[in-house]
């Protein structure tokens, strides 16, 4: 029987869920909150069937993320790509990405992003690769000063919102975040996933900040589990409020040194340049290797572009659709990409970033 391509049935999500456990190591609870999120609908998770049955499955997730100028674009992001181990070499996988830009494109999505290790597979599918602000630094003991620590208890929700959005208003390509979204994505009220997020305590007693830390475990040369690395996934405070934002940094060092693992601090060059260098002693771009953006619509960009009060440049789809994103997002041109000095001056660098909070 001919494979069938289509969009995933309500009464389906079960055998999709099935699909996706199998082929990944998390569980179904895990992928539950993609059905979950209000935004989603049917043709969102594409999925092929051979004899009745769903073999390969992906999705693209709705995100509304900031402007410089702090308006919002949607963005497409793609996830769950899986084919079952022995339905794959079959194409299954090219044509429900293919099926997918067609959703994409016939909505008000502007550009697409997505995360992976193999680059020419989506590249032959007219992907770009975008790499994403991501620094690593020598973790280093940090004297706290007296500031404490704690995890995030479910009634903290409310201010660390008010952190997120105070500290992240002007951060290009941020998830502008509702409180549906915060419960859902973040799995807020599942104190496992709490567990990642710490609020900061001054010495007074007063909360001034949260961070998100994620661990990344691995093995030693004797192959030995260990830490290989501490993320700084993201951190939220008064932009203003310095002393919150070093001690927040610090303890991510701290629980990195302490770990005898690597820090990874996942912000854009400015906030590293502000807070992160004049605390730790080796702080260097590596940048998200793994992003790769796909534009939707064109002349959404272009009018994004206009909307930040600068003539959009005329010949800009010869800088490709990652060069074109990084003018408008305002990030560092990727390496394949030579933007021109003039449009560079006129769509500068901005303080962008991607948390991996909002990973799908």
């Amino acid at each position: 029987m001919a494979p069938q391509f289509r969009a995933l049935r309500p009464e389906e999500q079960a055998a999709c869920l099935e699909v996706w456990a199998r082929v990944f190591s998390p569980g179904h609870d895990y992928f539950e909150r993609y059905f979950r999120d209000s935004l989603w609908k049917p043709d969102y998770t594409r999925v092929c069937l051979v004899e009745g049955r769903i073999v390969a499955a992906m999705q693209v997730v709705r995100r509304p993320v900031r402007l410089p100028n702090g308006a919002t674009l949607w963005m497409a992001g793609i996830a769950n790509v899986a084919t079952l181990p022995e339905y794959r070499g079959h194409g299954f996988a090219s044509q429900l990405l293919r099926d997918l830009h067609a959703v994409m494109d016939a909505e008000d999505f502007a550009f697409g992003l997505l995360f992976t290790g193999i680059h020419e597979f989506y590249a032959r599918l007219g992907w770009e690769r975008l790499p994403l602000p991501l620094y690593q630094a020598t973790p280093a003991p940090v004297d706290l000063n007296g500031w404490r620590f704690r995890v995030a208890a479910p009634d903290d929700l409310a201010r660390v919102q008010r952190w997120y959005d105070a500290f992240y208003a002007d951060h290009a390509l941020c998830v502008a975040r509702d409180d549906a979204y915060w419960r859902v994505w973040t799995r807020w009220d599942d104190p496992n996933w709490r567990a990642k997020f710490y609020l900061a305590e001054d010495p007074a007693g007063n909360l001034r900040g949260y961070l998100a830390l994620e661990t990344h475990h691995g093995r030693d040369a004797q192959g030995n589990p260990c830490v290989e690395s501490v993320s700084l996934a993201e951190l939220g405070a008064d932009p203003r409020d310095d002393e919150a934002v070093r001690m927040l940094i610090g303890f991510a060092s701290q629980t990195a040194h302490m770990a005898g693992a690597r820090l990874e601090i996942f912000l854009p060059e400015s906030d590293i340049e502000r807070w992160a260098r004049p605390l730790l002693p080796d702080v260097r771009w590596v940048g998200q290797g793994s992003a790769m953006a796909r534009v939707c619509c064109w002349q959404t960009l272009y009018d994004a572009l206009e909307s930040l009060n600068a003539p959009a440049p005329e010949g800009l789809a010869r800088a490709g659709q990652a060069g074109a994103l990084a003018l408008l997002l305002g990030l560092p041109e990727p390496p394949q990409v030579n933007l021109p000095a003039e449009w560079r001056a006129r769509y500068p660098l901005r303080p962008a970033c991607y948390s991996p909070v909002d990973s799908f």
